[in-house]
């Protein structure tokens, strides 16, 4: 947004302060666990430490943001679902909160799925999406569902895909799906695995990204 009316020396001043990376750290993992904390004792704890370390200008645009973050956080609780669900999107979440999608960076499958080999007692499929728009970015481990897991991850325009699979038996070919705060999740199961999708795609467009996969 252009700043008009403003006087060259006025335009110096405005300066764009970031929230540290703690804080928002601290906030978006507990709206990703779907927490309510009791929010005037983070406020308090988190303004007295950005007190000591921002500038009066900073502190207005900081204060602004971190209210619009615990608004979100505050909001009703995710309504009760598939446990796994609220897992892979709680893992999807730390993922991006922690700059951490990829242990493994490579658009080559085989190097993708060789990386796997003797890190997890399973092979993880690994598939060709780049007809369908979403490219391969890499591969990571994850925890899910008290194991190690593999998480897959693809790149569809701005938007980031954890394609999770693990070795979990569940209901053979009853596809579930969870909306949490503008997160989605849809999963599957057949004899031996579990599979879930997740990103902050349009639900219909993950089911259809999820149909291919099961289709692969």
């Amino acid at each position: 947004m252009k700043a008009r009316g403003l006087s060259p020396w006025s335009k110096r001043c405005l300066h764009r302060y970031a929230m540290p990376p703690q804080v928002r750290h601290r906030i978006l993992e507990a709206v990703a666990r779907g927490d309510r904390p009791r929010w005037p004792s983070v406020i308090s704890k988190v303004l007295d430490g950005m007190r000591l370390r921002w500038a009066p200008i900073g502190m207005g645009f900081a204060t602004g943001a971190l209210v619009g973050a615990i608004a979100l956080g505050a909001s009703n609780d995710f309504a009760a679902g598939e446990p796994m669900a609220h897992e892979v999107i709680s893992s999807h979440v730390r993922s991006l909160l922690a700059d951490h999608l990829s242990d493994v960076a490579s658009a080559d499958g085989e190097t993708v799925r060789s990386w796997f080999n003797g890190r997890l007692d399973y092979a993880p499929r690994v598939s060709d999406l780049s007809s369908q728009g979403y490219s391969l970015v890499g591969g990571r481990l994850d925890y899910v569902g008290g194991r190690a897991v593999a998480a897959l991850v693809y790149r569809h325009a701005n938007h980031f895909v954890n394609f999770f699979s693990c070795p979990l038996g569940g209901r053979r070919g009853e596809e579930r799906d969870l909306a949490r705060r503008g997160f989605n999740a849809v999963g599957w199961s057949d004899a031996t695995m579990q599979y879930w999708v997740v990103a902050d795609l349009d639900g219909g467009e993950l089911k259809r990204l999820a149909a291919q996969l099961r289709r692969e």
